[in-house]
Formats: C-alpha cells, structure tokens, sequence
C-alpha cells in the first residue's frame, strides 16, 4: 500500500524538491504551504508521516506538532523536522514538543529518504499497547477473545464508546478530548477492579472505543456500575455554562446545526450464554450490533443481545410467546436508560420517547405495543396523551409514575391503570408491567 506522506514549508522551491523527491520514491504526497494548511491536511487525510518546516508564518513548525500530538487523529503520525536552525536549543524544543527527528537544510536526499524509510518501517510495527492510555490496543484484545472462543469458556464481550463525543472534542479541543477519553479507561479499570474477576480483560481498541471480556454472571454489574461512575465524573469536564444549559451548540456530521446533550457512555454486549459463536469475528458483530442499539437510547445505557442462534430472545421463546413492546415515555435520559435495560434484561422489547409527539411517532408505526409506562414530570401534555390513549387504544395499559404523591389521584383520573410512587424498588415495577402487558399464550 503506497505510503502517504505531508510536507509542510512556506517556501515552493522547497515544498516542490521534496514532493519531486519522495514521488520518485513510490510515495503519495500532500503539501502545505503553511501551519494551518498542514494541521487541515493532517485531520482530513491522515497522512502516514508528516515533514515540518519549523520557520513558518502565522503557525510554526512547533504548534503544528504540538497540535498533532494533541489530536487523537494524529497523535501516533511520525514527524520529522526540517529546519535551517543548528542551535542544540531549538533541536532540544522540537524534541520536547513531540518530534521524532529532524533533518538540517540544506538536506543530504539519501539521508533524508533513509530517516523516512526507517521511521516508517518502525511505524509499521503494531502496537501491543494503546499509547493515549497505556491500555492493551486491538491485536491483544482480539488475541484473547479468540482463546476464549477456542476454548468454549463462558465469556462476555463489551463494545463501550462515548456518545457526542465530536460535539465535546469540536468545542473543548482535542487535549480535554483526550481526557474524556482517559476518564472512559480509568472508570473501566476501576470498575472492572472492584466488581471484576480475575481474569477480565481490558483493552482500548482506539479512540473513544474500549472493549472488556468478562464472565456472563457479572457482566450486567460491570455495565451498571461503569455507566453510573461515569456519569457521575464526567460532568467535571464541562464548563458550568455548558451544563446549566444542558447540551453544547454544534455542528453534526452532516454540516447542520445541533444542540448535542451531556456526553454519555453506551455498551453493548455479546455473550455466550445463550448461543454459540463461530468466530471471534460473529462475537465482535454482535457486541458492535447491541451497542449501536444502546446508542439510540438516550443517555448512558447497555444493551445485552439475549437471543439464540436464530435470532428470537430466549426469554420469549422458553415462554412459547411472542415478545411484549414496552414504550417508555420518560424525559429523564438517566431513568430512561435505567428501565430500558432492565426490561430489556427480562425479554421485554423497549421503546424509548423522551417526549409525547416522540411516543406518537412509535404508536403511529408500531400497534403491537403491550404496555405504556410514562413519567408524570412531563405534566399537562402527559395528561392530554393519556386522554387520547384512552379514547384511541383503551387495551393498552397505561402505567404513571412520579415522585409526587398528589399525581396517583390526577393519574388514574385519566385512565392509567397503575401508579407507582418513585422512588421504587425493580422488581415491584417488573412485577406491574409483568402482569399488564400479558400477550396471549
């Protein structure tokens, strides 16, 4: 695979030598005329090695590379300074900003082309160990799981990344990026220290993207105590600002403005229990596939996959039935995630509405609903769904539940048929669902 390779000098005899130069070699060239341009090329193309003049307008040679070893993107890319200036200070600065050689103008062309080649070779070498981290990286991760497969031990893979992460990066820079990013590994090692075994595994696949074997019996403590420590510290690397408002103004992928919520974790889980894997590869799918289900969910959440090789939840088929669609209509993302899993734990199908016209959008499309549980806190336009569920679908129960104790009388009032005071326990909430969203037999 032809190797790419970012020059950046504001002088075009130079920038013109070089790209004739390394061309000739079988390289791929980008080429900058100045510090800004170079950083652009860098996130866009993500070049295999990046030569920097250091005598540059406007942005130097020594903030190009401190912003390149700032960004997650492009922190690992090798760079090679390319310098007039023989001063041992200046070498000493480029080495202490995050240079990995340098090469004095004028330059000797084979020793120039002989420094490229060996510093690609050396990055060529995989990584046992995530260098943002210090967490075992991907070729390790994969080594693991593929001894468990081969072994036929119970094992449970987790696929963990961050959600809004871009928003976060874009408007706090990619160095409280990589905090973020360091605060995910620090609550998994802690996490998996306190409620793991023995012999759980971390690893940090890259970016914001972790992963974690474990045993099937723990792996529902370790998903919920991971989100909830999270949540917990995450928080502090926002500015207050930001959090009284609750959300960061962006842009999405797309180009189109946003208001992006509170960064939040999502796991998905692959196990063993109930299924046997091909591959490593079969087990990796279905982790990446329950953890894009976990993203749609808002806030913090995880997602086991409990079906069996034929893709039906075990629950549901043990049971000879088909499988209850619980609608959640609850504004509070926490909560949401909370019942979500839970229920989806026990074979429930979970939809999750942060708002009335979100809850009627999914009734529209989906008539098979069981069973309704909404928060009161939603108030008056609560009230008004809840007449209009009554006249429309009166088979379906409606579950309210509140902190207030004056909502119980107002709740059943417009037509709800359980009302559970919060703060309760699961499994009296588990029990009333249980009952109201029987499918026949």
């Amino acid at each position: 695979m032809t190797k790419r390779i970012l020059i950046a000098d504001d002088q075009p005899s130079i920038r013109e030598l070089l790209q004739l130069m390394l061309e000739e070699q079988g390289f791929e060239v980008l080429a900058a005329e100045d510090g800004i341009e170079c950083i652009r090329l860098a996130q866009e193309y993500v070049p295999d090695m990046a030569i920097v003049d250091l005598m540059m307008p406007g942005v130097d040679g020594y903030e190009v590379i401190r912003q390149l070893r700032n960004d997650t993107r492009t922190a690992h890319i090798p760079t090679l300074i390319l310098t007039a200036r023989m001063t041992p200070t200046d070498v000493v600065l480029g080495f202490e900003t995050g240079a990995d050689d340098y090469v004095t103008k004028p330059f000797n062309v084979p020793e120039l082309v002989a420094r490229i080649k060996s510093h690609l070779r050396r990055a060529a070498q995989p990584s046992v160990n995530n260098p943002l981290t210090g967490l075992p990286g991907n070729i390790l991760l994969t080594e693991e799981l593929k001894r468990r497969v081969r072994r036929d031990e119970p094992f449970a893979l987790c696929h963990a990344d961050l959600n809004n992460f871009k928003a976060f990066n874009d408007t706090y820079g990619y160095a409280r990026g990589d905090r973020m990013i360091k605060l995910v590994a620090t609550v998994l090692s802690e996490t998996l220290a306190t409620h793991g075994g023995p012999s759980d595994f971390l690893g940090h696949i890259g970016g914001d993207d972790f992963a974690f074997l474990t045993t099937p019996d723990r792996v529902e403590t370790l998903c919920i105590e991971s989100l909830k420590l999270f949540d917990q510290r995450a928080r502090a690397l926002y500015d207050p600002a930001d959090l009284e408002r609750g959300f960061l103004q962006g842009v999405d992928r797309q180009g189109f403005g946003r208001r992006f919520p509170v960064i939040s974790l999502a796991i998905g889980v692959a196990t063993n229990r109930n299924r046997q894997y091909a591959d490593h590869e079969e087990v990796s799918r279905v982790a990446a596939e329950m953890k894009r289900f976990a993203k749609r969910q808002p806030g913090s959440t995880y997602a086991i996959d409990i079906r069996s090789p034929d893709g039906q939840p075990v629950d549901a088929e043990r049971r000879g039935r088909r499988v209850p669609t619980v609608l959640l209509l609850v504004p509070d993302a926490n909560l949401a995630g909370f019942l979500g899993n839970a229920l989806s734990a026990q074979g429930y199908r979970v939809l999750t509405a942060p708002d009335v016209p979100q809850a009627n959008a999914y009734l529209s499309h989906e008539p098979a609903v069981a069973l309704i549980l909404a928060d009161a806190r939603l108030g008056d336009a609560l009230w008004e769904f809840a007449e209009t569920c009554r006249n429309d679908t009166p088979a379906t129960p409606l579950v309210i539940t509140s902190p207030r104790a004056e909502d119980e009388d107002v709740a059943f009032a417009h037509g709800a048929r359980a009302y559970i005071q919060q703060p309760f326990q699961f499994q009296q909430l588990l029990a009333c669902v249980s009952q109201l969203a029987r499918l026949e037999e």
